[in-house]
């Protein structure tokens, strides 16, 4: 007897069959609640003389082809093991997209087993069948989008009613009877701790969670992580707000939608400190007897314009700080990308050159060149005319790149390839071009001269023996937001636009090269 006539035999003789029960979640009930499918299939199985060989199960979407029993069911049908799949509806074995469904139908088909449902079977080889089975697939996604779609709108109707539905952050628990969140007292002190280290101790969200992890692990009993802190700084639920956004792209917003654990003023700094530490860097932890002055200055190289960054090497004792290109904003070409400058280099001038126009000293002049002079705002009205011509070309070339896209000459991905260099290009200009143009005012409005300057500079006075490093890390980054790097200098923009102070970076001492020689140093 060969394998074909003796699984003939066999099929006749005793049918196999595996049932198939699945559910969307665990609190689905009726007759699709798990234990009424097992009863019932049971039941029908033993009607029809069926040896149940398995009992396979999901608690999951219909839509999902990679589920853990629909898995195994698929590997019991390629080894043989069963003549039918019984299910109590078509849908509780497929809701899905036509490629998955036409992959399971493959697998069924090709291992000639059927699907059986409490008075049906379903014969894959048959065409009508087939089609039969096509239909209720379709049926089935067609009601698994209405179900969604009622779903959507009873959630977004309860929010629009001031209700709260879905899981909450684990410093509030959902009230039945009011149908809003509550705050648990044992988990109240959490935010304002976040907020405090945050803003008042300017640390980072590693820090903030270890510090949490010493008061109280979290309710699961983990340590506390950086995206579970990042996560209550970016939140507006803790100032008694709900946002959420559906997939069709409308966005609902309740306000006091239940009790608040901050004010939304705090939440406004926070969000405006984020976005300084992100534009500029972050600041270390407090704690530390050496941070570099230059950690909240955006430094801009003056040869390719990209951004630079300053890392931290050595031990945490005895840091050591050097400027260097981010590797995520690598040029094509920069004479400098390889080279890193060891900070103590450019802070040493950059003290000397405070110290010098705070005491008034004749060498002023020498870092900030704003003596008023015909020659000087000729020279500045130039440099203005050229940055001019130099947008308007920048802004006819994207006009262009548009254009080439819509006529499909160049794809969507080198639009935003090429759109992305030249928005860097504009954003640099104009922020020049502005810096220009209020420097050329001051000087001919005559207001502008070192007084003027030394005035500004006043907070400082107290710089080298009164401030800590984090004092002095938050006060430079205030007066000079950005820096643009030179191989022999470094130009200090201050916060009032135009004014700018040169410092020259004192020469790399050389170091030994392996042969003997003494190489510069970077």
């Amino acid at each position: 007897m060969n394998t074909h006539t003796w699984r003939k035999e066999r099929f006749i003789l005793t049918i196999r069959v595996i049932i198939y029960i699945r559910v969307s979640t665990k609190m689905q009930e009726d007759r699709y609640s798990l234990s009424a499918q097992r009863e019932e299939l049971r039941q029908y199985a033993e009607s029809q003389g069926w040896e149940i060989v398995n009992e396979l199960k999901d608690v999951d979407s219909g839509g999902k082809l990679d589920k853990v029993g629909l898995n195994a069911l698929m590997d019991a049908v390629e080894e043989g093991l069963t003549d039918i799949v019984l299910v109590i509806d078509q849908d509780r074995l497929s809701r899905l997209d036509t490629l998955e469904w036409e992959f399971l139908k493959g697998v069924l088909r090709d291992n000639n087993v059927k699907i059986a449902e409490p008075g049906s079977i379903t014969d894959l080889k048959n065409e009508d069948d087939e089609f039969i089975s096509d239909i209720k697939n379709l049926i089935a996604k067609r009601e698994k989008r209405s179900i969604v779609r009622r779903m959507m709108w009873g959630k977004k109707q309860k929010l629009r009613e001031g209700k709260s539905w879905g899981s909450a952050p684990f410093e509030y628990r959902h009230n039945s009877e009011t149908g809003k969140y509550d705050v648990l007292p044992e988990w109240s002190w959490v935010i304002p701790m976040i907020d405090d280290l945050y803003l008042n101790k300017q640390l980072g969200c590693r820090p903030i969670a270890r510090k949490l992890t010493e008061v109280s692990k979290t309710p699961s009993g983990k340590a506390w992580t950086e995206d579970l802190v990042r996560t209550r700084l970016k939140s507006k639920f803790y100032h008694g707000v709900i946002e959420k956004t559906f997939a069709t792209g409308e966005t609902i917003i309740v306000e006091d939608a239940h009790e608040a654990i901050r004010t939304e003023k705090t939440y406004q700094l926070i969000q405006e400190e984020r976005m300084r530490r992100k534009e500029k860097y972050r600041v270390r932890e407090n704690q530390l007897t050496k941070v570099h002055i230059l950690r909240r200055t955006h430094i801009r190289c003056a040869i390719c314009g990209n951004t630079l960054s300053v890392s931290q090497k050595g031990t945490k004792n005895k840091p050591r700080f050097y400027i260097e290109h981010q590797k995520r904003e690598r040029p094509p070409v920069c004479s400098e990308y390889r080279k890193s400058f060891n900070t103590d280099r450019i802070e040493k001038g950059i003290e000397t050159a405070l110290k010098s126009i705070l005491a008034g000293d004749k060498m002023a002049n020498r870092y900030l060149n704003i003596e008023s002079n015909e020659q000087e705002m000729k020279l500045l009205k130039k440099q203005i005319d050229r940055n001019k011509k130099a947008l308007t070309k920048l802004e006819t070339k994207l006009e262009r790149l548009l254009d080439l896209y819509l006529d499909g000459d160049i794809t969507k991905d080198e639009l935003s390839k090429k759109r992305k260099g030249i928005d860097g290009e504009i954003v640099h200009l104009t922020e020049t071009l502005t810096g220009l143009m209020k420097k050329y005012d001051l000087l001919e409005k005559e207001e502008l001269n070192t007084e003027y300057v030394y005035e500004y500079l006043s907070t400082i006075r107290f710089y080298e023996d009164e401030l800590t490093p984090i004092e002095k890390v938050k006060i430079m980054g205030h007066l000079f937001p950005k820096a643009t790097l030179y191989p022999d200098r470094i130009i200090l923009h201050l916060h009032i636009n135009g004014i700018v102070i040169d410092v020259p970076i004192k020469a790399a001492p050389a170091r030994k090269s392996r042969g003997g020689r003494r190489s510069p140093q970077h």
